[in-house]
């Protein structure tokens, strides 16, 4: 690659759990802006690798060409991380992220005014919930986030798996 890569680990002190990702950044000297990827639900590598394909690794490749740090990293209790993600709610992956952003902070490489998340799917509702309380995030990009609320979207997936299980209109209406 033509950045480098560095395996990390960091600490959720509020859950006392250890997170493993991967931070990237651009081979020159200097201080960058950096992201953090947060992935959707259920429980995710840090490449939010999914049927062969991994967009978090394509991202972070495409971000770090271009100047930028990107943090990765495995969901609580999947691949290298600890604790347990069967447990956990959308309040603990928040933690989890400001974990990440606490990490950041230690970093001589990272700017400080230029710190931002990127939030996919699950991640772009986790994303506001850290912004809202933090002062040092600097910018949020929400992609494929939720534009309606929770309770709708389990319905209307739990319709649509029943469709393509092939149940009645009738049977999903109830």
């Amino acid at each position: 690659y033509p950045y480098l890569v560095e395996d990390i680990v960091f600490e959720n002190k509020k859950d006392t759990i250890q997170l493993a990702g991967t931070l990237t950044l651009p081979k020159q000297t200097g201080s960058f802006p950096a992201v953090v990827l947060i992935s959707g639900s259920g429980p995710q590598n840090r490449d939010e690798e999914l049927m062969g394909h991994k967009p978090f690794l394509v991202w972070a490749d495409y971000l770090t060409r271009n100047g930028i740090a990107v943090l990765r990293f495995d969901d609580r209790g999947t691949a290298a991380s600890k604790g347990n993600f069967k447990t956990a709610i959308s309040p603990d992956f928040a933690s989890d992220v400001e974990a990440a952003v606490q990490y950041l902070k230690t970093r001589k490489e990272i700017d400080k005014k230029k710190r931002g998340l990127i939030g996919h799917s699950e991640g772009g509702i986790i994303a506001p919930i850290v912004a809202s309380k933090r002062s040092d995030i600097g910018f949020l990009v929400l992609l494929a986030a939720p534009g309606i609320k929770g309770a709708e979207i389990i319905v209307s997936q739990q319709g649509l798996i029943g469709k393509a299980s092939g149940v009645s209109d009738s049977e999903i209406d109830k």
